[in-house]
């Protein structure tokens, strides 16, 4: 045998084996670096979680709360002291409504979309029910006189527009605990 392909092969001989453990080696670093990687995102996440958890939670509570200032029956009570227009009542319902709202915009970072829309849509709900409502007064209907039209049709739609809002909010924080 010539002797430069026998010193070739006995290179060989050992680069092969030292590529292969080189391979292995690399194969096997790669893994445990994808591992760590992997397990640090879990903490992350976890770290994310834990902080996002009592935020999630606190905008809940301001949504639900929101929804139950703009209740019409909390409305009703809170601006109705018996000296107001309908028309000056139907102002100040409606600007509390819209101010409650732009208060809590920011709330719709930690909530779902889709609780968010419904909020928006109730929001309205209830600025038309007022709205709607005063339409069909009389001209010099009274703040009380509005007060007992909204009453009534709540009453005889037999339904709170709020209510069904708060209602899917409590469902929804009870599917993440």
């Amino acid at each position: 045998m010539d002797p430069l392909i026998h010193d070739v092969l006995e290179i060989l001989k050992f680069i092969i084996p030292a590529l292969i453990v080189l391979a292995v080696c690399y194969v096997i670093i790669n893994k445990v670096m994808e591992d760590h990687s992997n397990r640090m995102q879990l903490e992350i996440r976890k770290q994310n979680a834990s902080m996002l958890t009592p935020l999630k939670l606190q905008a809940y509570e301001r949504m639900i709360l929101f929804l139950e200032r703009i209740s019409p029956q909390t409305l009703i009570n809170n601006y109705n002291d018996g000296t107001n227009t309908a028309r000056g009542l139907k102002h100040l319902m409606e600007s509390s409504v819209n101010q409650e709202f732009m208060h809590n915009l920011s709330q719709q970072i930690y909530i779902s979309n889709q609780a968010w829309n419904i909020i928006k849509v109730v929001k309205e709900e209830v600025i038309q029910l007022v709205h709607e409502t005063y339409e069909h007064l009389p001209s010099d209907a009274s703040g009380v006189d509005l007060s007992k039209a909204i009453i009534d049709r709540m009453i005889a739609d037999n339904a709170i527009p709020t209510s069904k809002a708060i209602d899917f909010l409590k469902a929804e924080i009870n599917l993440y605990f």
